[in-house]
């Protein structure tokens, strides 16, 4: 028998390579995550709002502002029917009656008493005053009401007013 020949094996470049993959594994799991973040940003609220109207968002270029998909704060949907819809948050949005129904408006004559139901039903809305909301209208709906529909909330102090618009703009405009 050969005297005491003692076999060991060398640990330490296993280790090495099992770091590098832990740490590899890491920033591929925060990156993997960053982007559902930014994926989850993206989706906007009429993606949150399809049930309740289907709407066609006006196409900008360069907006990079996105609406943030988990406000709180009001969002105001105004369809190309003239119907106009509120919601508090995003996920509320589904099966929501309009506050005023305009549909029925044939000329601009016809705007000011709809402005007129949405003023009475936002007017009273201190939370909505200091924090604002969004306004989503569809691109079919005539200008004319919708900054009617801006004016009025002019008209009960309202000062932000943060207007959604179609976040696939690059995709059309290319």
């Amino acid at each position: 028998m050969a005297a005491g020949k003692l076999s060991e094996i060398n640990v330490t470049p296993l280790v090495d390579v099992l770091l590098v993959l832990l740490i590899i594994f890491m920033v591929t799991t925060a990156a993997a995550e960053q982007q559902r973040v930014e994926q989850k940003k993206q989706t906007s609220i009429q993606d949150k709002t399809e049930s309740l109207v289907v709407l066609n968002l006006p196409v900008t270029p360069e907006n990079d502002y996105l609406a943030d998909p988990e406000t709180s704060k009001l969002v105001v949907v105004i369809d190309k029917s003239l119907r106009v819809f509120v919601v508090r948050g995003l996920s509320t949005a589904a099966g929501q009656d309009p506050i005023a129904d305009c549909s029925r408006a044939r000329s601009a004559a016809d705007y000011p008493a709809c402005f007129d139901v949405i003023v009475k039903t936002l007017g009273q809305n201190q939370r909505m005053l200091k924090e604002g909301l969004y306004l989503e209208a569809d691109a079919d709906a005539p200008y004319g009401f919708v900054s009617g529909v801006l004016e009025a909330f002019r008209g009960i102090g309202l000062e932000s007013v943060d207007i959604v618009t179609d976040p696939g703009f690059k995709a059309v405009l290319e």
